[in-house]
């Protein structure tokens, strides 16, 4: 194919005579090195088609692509119509040149996805940082392309394994819906579940790393996973809330009962019983006021902390109980509710994959069949408090 006339006013550089300009040889962190973001990078110097993106952040004007249309027809469907079909983006019929833009995709992860469907492995990178692996998969995604990440996908999900903590979690979910990677998925929706907060319509994540800030506002968030993501995160909240706070709210109906709870003194020493609950019940209300400044609502739907955040404040309350004197061993809820710590923290995988549905489990299939992964290692468990 004959290469495209320069547009007037640029110097597109050419195999011929220099090294043809790629994203991956400017240094980006020095703007006197860049190069013009008008410059033509070849993708294929004989390409019949050009292709406009928004460059990387803090830089103007446009990157430009010489690419050919048949290599983007072959590769992607959503390509093939766009470019091939009665749209605005289809061959000129008049001959003149022709040019497409692409101004919401970020120019380094484009250029990644054409020289993989233009052969040039030699320029692709043999890992990815976890930002620029989203913004990756965001595109192939996009365009039904997720098939030619297989040779690369194992590394360039590592990152995506490992402990993640603030806006990454978030970018993690994505990455791991978008492979297929089913366990993963369940672990990042539990971890951002168990710290979001709901107040009102304000749903935002808020882990160790984000403690000082106002939080991620996860509706905000335009890549997350399925439709249903929001719901998912919230369900998976008020179950694991709801589990938390049952056997307190037994507890507390068991205190204020008319048949006294306390078991050590005699069965007919019934003012002994009602000051031993009273003590068990003060002692609960007490840390409730000094550690949250109220007392605990009933219902979950009440409740605004995030998972994480009330069981640093309710586990450590209930390990301060006290009781009636010489009564401790028999009456007091220390034991039980060290217990319950253990077992609600190990059931948040669990709680999580309940929520997941067979249209969830289609689509990951789906995606493992095109992505190539076959072997879903187990996430390490992670201490969420």
């Amino acid at each position: 194919m004959a290469g495209l006339p320069d547009e007037p006013g640029t110097s597109a550089t050419t195999t011929s005579d220099a090294q043809s300009p790629t994203l991956e040889n400017m240094d980006t962190t020095n703007d006197a090195s860049m190069l013009s973001c008008d410059e033509i990078i070849e993708i294929d110097p004989d390409g019949d088609l050009l292709l406009y993106t928004k460059p990387g952040p803090g830089l103007g004007g446009r990157f430009r692509f010489r690419v050919c249309s048949a290599a983007l027809r072959r590769h992607s469907p959503v390509w093939k119509a766009m470019l091939f079909g009665p749209w605005k983006e289809s061959k000129p019929a008049d001959d003149s040149r022709w040019a497409v833009e692409f101004p919401e995709d970020p120019a380094y992860e484009f250029q990644i996805v054409l020289n993989i469907i233009h052969g040039l492995v030699d320029r692709v990178p043999s890992s990815l940082d976890i930002d620029t692996f989203f913004k990756l998969l965001i595109l192939v995604n996009k365009y039904d392309i997720a098939h030619i990440m297989k040779p690369w996908r194992t590394k360039w999900e590592t990152p995506a394994l490992s402990n993640l903590v603030g806006p990454d979690v978030l970018k993690g979910l994505h990455i791991a819906w978008t492979l297929g990677y089913e366990s993963l998925f369940i672990a990042r929706l539990a971890q951002i579940a168990v710290n979001t907060w709901v107040d009102g319509d304000f749903i935002f994540f808020r882990d160790s790393s984000t403690m000082d800030l106002d939080g991620i506002f996860v509706e905000d968030e335009d890549y997350l996973g399925p439709m249903d993501v929001i719901d998912l995160i919230c369900n998976i909240r008020k179950a694991v809330i709801e589990k938390m706070i049952a056997p307190l709210n037994e507890d507390l109906e068991a205190l204020v009962n008319s048949t006294p709870r306390c078991t050590s003194a005699s069965r007919y020493d019934t003012i002994t019983r009602r000051v031993c609950d009273a003590a068990v019940l003060g002692s609960i209300h007490r840390g409730m006021i000094q550690r949250r400044g109220s007392i605990l609502p009933r219902e979950s739907s009440c409740i605004i902390d995030s998972v994480v955040h009330l069981a640093s404040e309710l586990f450590p309350i209930m390990d301060e109980t006290r009781t009636f004197e010489s009564h401790h061993t028999p009456c007091s809820l220390k034991d039980k509710y060290k217990k319950h710590n253990i077992t609600l923290h190990d059931s948040v995988i669990t709680i999580s994959r309940e929520f997941l549905t067979s249209e969830h489990q289609a689509y990951m299939a789906s995606q493992r069949s095109k992505t190539g992964l076959e072997n879903q290692s187990a996430p390490s468990r992670q201490r969420y408090w």
